[in-house]
């Protein structure tokens, strides 16, 4: 089923839903593109490079593939540059990127993708080729080949690895220059490196008056790769033809095309490929509607499973995840100025309070990583003034003029919508790329979404983001202005729990109704179900008596427990190999348990370990999402990790619950969940796929018949304002079990 798991009339009624968001956002007059960060990895990850590290032996083979797969499946006539990505403090080199181009009117920019290499197999080229490839090109220019000089490594001066020829074109005809009278030997050297030549070429070492764009071959693990230098995006689509007719002439395949990527231009859509820690990045193509960013990822998908490449990863114990790589949603428009945000100064500022009253937006979604420490820290998660400086923040924004000030404009959040340690892209709703003028890529007029993570459905994901510009939608026409709210510990200690965060789910979609948009609720079980999953449930009945307390009639009722969220801290620095480290305390974990009838608490009671549940009602108009009335929330060490935070705990798994008939106080039901299978032996391997994952996923929910029957004590314990809605096992004494 093309949209699985939604059967074909639930997805006509989305592209309904769709078409009334667009004409919602026409209504206001806002023009707003959309795009994204869906992240891959291969269906049984191995290494290090698929769990922590953005590199490795095989991730640029997968980019390679993925890139080529996408092309002929999509858009024939696209080609792949290879060309340098992010760098971070501690790496010795740029991380690389793969930018699959096209034209937007659909003229070709590169017609055989055969001719660029497609995976990581050695070649058989010469240098002897290389030379001829850049004379060909240089013929074909309309320029002489004396200005083609050879290239020396210091460390083997008699050995040519590679070619160099100035190239450029000054806007209408294309340039050379000679720079042997400067450099004098008749060959250029080197600076020492491992990055392709067109980035150590000694460009400082060159004259006032020379040229110091270039283009360079070299053969790099036997194949050819090819470095060309920065041009304007016409000029770019203008040698793109003549580098592939030379290499046609000269009968060469498995070339590497690499080199800068022209500036961002609109005729020129550009699908990206990271490597990004533990995953390949892909960053969308701006799209104008969310039918285009649908259409888009429903190709990304479809090129992924031919090669092998999926959106999740299967846990030792079975547990589903996403990537953890991050999905995240970009909006904005056509180029920096015309951003949507910087028209409507009040935009932004009415996205910042409708997020920050819905927590629902920032968890239900995002990955297992959360909280202050994570990717994506809420507002309120930052520091203790953010919010009231944020207020101050909003104000101003909307008192702007348009045209206005654009650096001021992004001063106003910049020190604001950052993570705790200051870092301006680690935030939920990131301004990184609005109009940051300490990134080369930071004046785009882009808002990032950061609390969004892959989902294994392609049409799961995509309902996201159709969730997210509908919120947009809605607030252009009706800007959302209520202050902040102040949730103190209810933030975690609430919005943790899967029956509140479906709560305000339901509040946001509700609200869309209101303003025109048909979003339904059932839509999101799919994504509630893979990030809330169901461990177990205790299926009972309840006596109702009359006024005599005489048995009236038995309702029956279900105790149902499904995985909860849990931040984990940041801990203190400490030495690592003669630098520092922080790491963070993921030692404990979070389940829930809700009830589906108001009388069961009245008859019974929930023990963990021994230990009281306090369930707490929903909203009065809300049900859970299997029709909960109230719920709890479990918090537990669930195995020893040093360091961590109070190493004094021990370890609360495996949890006992028991249900305990008020009455009688003896247990009705019982049943142990575990953190790793029942024998707690090690897994050979991860679970080779979904039903194998499924299969250790039940077998850690254990039913208890030893304790059924058997009386107990009830403690009286307290729950603390930042725990009202949550047992914490940590505070109390251990229990036998």
């Amino acid at each position: 089923m093309k949209h699985a798991p939604y059967t074909d009339s639930h997805w006509s009624q989305v592209h309904r839903c769709a078409a009334e968001v667009e004409q919602v956002m026409a209504r206001s007059g806002l023009q707003i593109t959309m795009g994204g960060e869906p992240t891959f990895v291969p269906l049984l990850p191995e290494g290090a490079e698929w769990q922590t590290a953005a590199l490795g032996p095989t991730k640029l083979g997968y980019a390679r593939r993925f890139a080529h797969q996408l092309a002929k499946l999509h858009f024939p006539g696209s080609v792949i540059l290879e060309t340098s990505g992010k760098h971070y403090p501690g790496e010795p080199l740029p991380r690389w990127t793969l930018l699959l181009q096209r034209r937007l009117d659909g003229v070709p920019l590169w017609k055989d993708l055969t001719r660029l290499k497609s995976n990581l197999k050695p070649g058989q080229h010469t240098v002897a080729q290389a030379r001829a490839a850049l004379e060909q090109i240089l013929r074909s220019l309309g320029l002489d080949c004396r200005g083609l000089m050879p290239c020396l490594e210091s460390s083997l001066p008699d050995a040519v690895v590679g070619y160099v020829a100035p190239l450029d074109h000054n806007g209408e005809r294309w340039v050379t220059d000679s720079w042997e009278p400067v450099l004098k030997r008749g060959a250029v050297e080197l600076i020492p490196g491992d990055s392709l030549l067109g980035l150590r070429l000694p460009l400082g070492k060159l004259g006032d008056d020379n040229l110091r764009r270039a283009m360079t071959i070299e053969v790099k693990e036997g194949s050819l790769a090819l470095f060309i230098p920065p041009l304007s995006p016409a000029a770019y689509q203008l040698i793109l033809p003549v580098i592939e007719s030379a290499l046609v002439s000269l009968k060469v395949r498995d070339v590497v095309l690499a080199g800068y990527a022209p500036p961002i231009d609109a005729s020129l859509p550009t699908i990206g490929f990271a490597s990004d820690p533990g995953v390949i990045e892909i960053n969308v193509a701006p799209c104008a509607t969310w039918a285009d960013y649908d259409v888009q990822l429903e190709q990304l998908f479809s090129a992924a499973r031919d090669i092998g490449l999926c959106a999740r990863k299967l846990g030792f114990n079975g547990r589903l995840s996403g990537t953890g790589g991050g999905a995240h949603l970009v909006f904005g428009g056509p180029v920096g100025l015309d951003s949507p945000f910087f028209a409507r100064p009040g935009l932004l500022p009415s996205i910042i309070r409708y997020f920050q009253h819905h927590p629902a937006l920032s968890y239900a979604f995002t990955g297992q990583y959360l909280g202050p420490s994570s990717q994506a820290p809420r507002i309120d998660e930052s520091t203790y003034e953010a919010l009231y400086e944020l207020e101050i923040a909003c104000a101003g924004a909307e008192q702007f003029g348009s045209p206005y000030n654009y650096a001021l404009f992004d001063l106003l959040f910049r020190d604001l919508l950052m993570d705790r340690s200051g870092n301006t892209h680690r935030a939920e709703i990131s301004v990184d790329k609005l109009w940051n003028p300490f990134a080369g890529n930071g004046r785009l007029g882009l808002v990032e979404f950061r609390a969004f993570e892959s989902n294994p459905s392609r049409a799961a994901q995509s309902l996201t983001a159709l969730l997210v510009r509908g919120v947009i939608a809605r607030l252009a026409v009706d800007p959302f202005q209520q202050p902040f709210r102040r949730w103190h510990g209810e933030l975690h200690d609430r919005f943790f729990l899967p029956s509140f965060v479906w709560s305000d789910l339901a509040d946001t979609v509700d609200d869309l109704k209101a303003h025109g948009i048909s979003f339904e609720l059932e839509w999101l079980r799919p994504l509630f179900e893979f990030r809330f999953p169901k461990l177990g449930e205790f299926a009972l009945t309840v006596q109702e008596t009359d006024e005599n307390k005489k048995p009236k009639v038995a309702r029956e009722f279900r105790i149902e427990f499904r995985q909860a969220l849990e931040a984990w801290p940041l801990l203190g620095e400490s030495p690592n190999a003669g630098t520092v480290a922080r790491t963070v305390d993921a030692s404990m974990d979070r389940i829930e348990a809700s009830v589906t009838s108001p009388l069961a608490l009245e008859k019974g009671l929930l023990l963990v370990n021994g230990y009281p549940c306090e369930f707490r009602s929903l909203p009065t108009d809300r049900t859970g999402p299997t029709g909960a009335s109230a719920a709890a929330g479990i918090r537990f060490r669930a195995f020893y990790l040093t360091p961590a935070l109070h190493p004094h705990v021990p370890v609360h798994a495996p949890l006992l619950l028991e249900w305990v008939d008020r009455e009688t106080l003896t247990v009705t039901a019982a049943a142990r969940w575990h953190v790793w299978n029942p024998l707690s032996t090690p897994y050979a391997d991860r679970p080779v796929d979904e039903a194998a994952a499924a299969a250790r996923q039940v077998e850690r929910w254990e039913p208890w018949v030893h304790t059924l029957g058997q009386s107990r004590f009830i403690p009286k314990i307290s729950f603390p304002p930042e725990g009202l809605h949550t047992l914490d096992l940590r505070r109390y004494a251990s229990q036998s079990r």
